[in-house]
């Protein structure tokens, strides 16, 4: 396939929390489904690149398993290396056109297409959504990724004056360096100061940011469409599929109560949002039509779920939370349940665990129902096996000492990805669970430009305790 764009200019993939099968379990859960359990499922990601997303879930769940599908072969083969270099045998990679995904492949329990329905043309596209409905489990649950209007509108404005820049310039790396220009030249020519240009301004920034095969394969690519949520779900409904929730199920939420006058129309409130917040970017979850959903969800439906958030106490009497979120409580309960959260963040805690801080389960409802419908608090279903304490010999994730040969940027037990200075990841890679502390000091110090031995002693507790606290340890 050597006329594929992707294989030319390769697109920068990482590891994605909402599309790991603890994140859509949990979604499913909260209203009312049955998903397959995380620990032993059958995953098939459509789009998976070189499966940097896909191979830390089958680091993680070794009796899972897992299928990618991707059309570039080149992004495969990397995949491929990967996979015998960590010597996983639960995760297969195929170069092959998501068209003709087919009985042969199986039945999945979860199915992410991430970057994939609004880039290809509208053959595929419905292919696409075919395929989602008739690989699906019956309690499966798909994940899809798209753009979004109302919000999409200034990108696509900027986009098509790009493509316009760009019309005659058939190489791919001086298109990309075309692009670039064009965009500094709107934003360092502009005559008049409006309103209008400082919005301009801000989304040209936002992609003079992106990376240079984002910006290929997203912003100027061949294909690149955007849809109205109404649009997304009736194309998923003739295909035997509907409407979950959203990958992040506070998204679905209503604070101020504006929507009311819609009713229980959930379709319609989710479009209503839509317009309210000017959304750009869904990740919209799916699943067999039919199946009963429980709507709305309420404090009730906390019990079965597990919770993290990265608390920290900001200002007096002000908690931040995910996102940047912050709330304001002088309720003592409050205050220890968030507490909990931040010590143990990212690793999740159980509803059981955090009933001591509330006081009781009715009270503990209500908070953490408060947390997640604000976007404050994370919720799952899975308990990421991770070491957690230090041990004589400690040893980093093998995912990560391979990941820290190559890149400043790992993965760890959660799924996310934590990025490392240069004596950190030194540390990562010499950590193979051989070597005791001193040891460990000695191999540190012995690196050009490192600190003296009696520094790095000194340094070195703190450094494994910071890796222990990112959950890139296992034992």
């Amino acid at each position: 396939m050597p006329d594929n764009p992707y294989n030319e200019i390769p697109y920068p993939t990482f590891p994605r929390l909402r599309t790991h099968p603890d994140r859509l379990a949990a979604v499913g859960t909260l209203f009312g489904m049955s998903p397959a359990p995380v620990t032993r499922c059958r995953v098939l990601e459509i789009g998976c690149n070189d499966g940097s997303n896909l191979i830390p879930m089958a680091y993680a769940l070794p009796e899972s398993r897992f299928t990618g599908v991707d059309l570039a072969e080149a992004p495969i083969a990397v995949g491929r290396r990967t996979i015998d270099a960590l010597g996983l045998a639960n995760i297969s990679l195929v170069a092959a056109d998501l068209r003709d995904i087919g009985s042969g492949y199986g039945e999945y329990d979860y199915i992410i297409a991430h970057g994939v329905y609004s880039w290809v043309p509208a053959e595929v596209r419905d292919r696409l959504m075919a395929a989602s409905g008739e690989r699906l489990a019956p309690q499966g649950i798909a994940y899809i990724s798209y753009n979004a209007y109302p919000g999409r509108h200034l990108n696509q404005m900027l986009r098509e004056m790009m493509l316009y820049h760009t019309r005659n310039v058939p190489d791919a790396a001086h298109r990309i360096e075309q692009s670039r220009w064009f965009l500094k030249f709107l934003a360092e020519g502009r005559l008049v100061a409006t309103p209008w240009q400082t919005l301009l301004d801000q989304e040209v920034t936002a992609l003079l940011e992106r990376r240079p095969g984002s910006l290929f394969h997203d912003d100027i690519a061949e294909t690149n469409e955007s849809f109205y949520f109404r649009q997304f779900v009736e194309h998923a409904g003739r295909h035997g599929l509907q409407f979950l929730g959203e990958a992040d199920p506070y998204e679905m939420f209503d604070p101020r109560g504006s929507l009311a006058w819609l009713g229980d129309d959930v379709l319609e409130r989710e479009q209503y949002l839509d317009f309210l917040r000017a959304r750009r970017f869904r990740q919209t979850l799916l699943c067999r039509d039919g199946i009963p959903l429980r709507r709305p969800p309420g404090p009730e439906q906390m019990q079965p779920l597990l919770f993290s958030a990265p608390c920290t106490a900001v200002e007096e009497g002000q908690i931040q939370g995910l996102h940047g979120i912050r709330i304001t409580s002088g309720h003592q309960a409050v205050q220890r349940v968030t507490s909990a959260l931040g010590e143990t963040y990212p690793l999740p805690l159980t509803f059981d665990e955090l009933v001591p801080y509330a006081g009781d389960r009715a009270a503990l409802q209500d908070i953490l129902f408060g947390l997640v419908t604000a976007g404050f608090a994370d919720i799952h279903v899975f308990d990421f096996p991770c070491e957690d304490t230090v041990t004589a010999k400690p040893k980093a994730r093998g995912l990560a000492r391979h990941q820290a040969a190559e890149s400043r940027f790992v993965t760890n037990a959660c799924h996310q990805v934590v990025e490392l200075d240069d004596v950190a990841r030194q540390l990562v890679l010499l950590m193979d669970g051989t070597r005791d502390r001193e040891q460990l000091a000695q191999g540190l110090a012995a690196i050009a430009e490192s600190p003296s031995l009696e520094l790095t002693r000194e340094h070195l507790p703190g450094s494994l305790e910071w890796l222990a606290g990112m959950a890139l340890l296992e034992g």
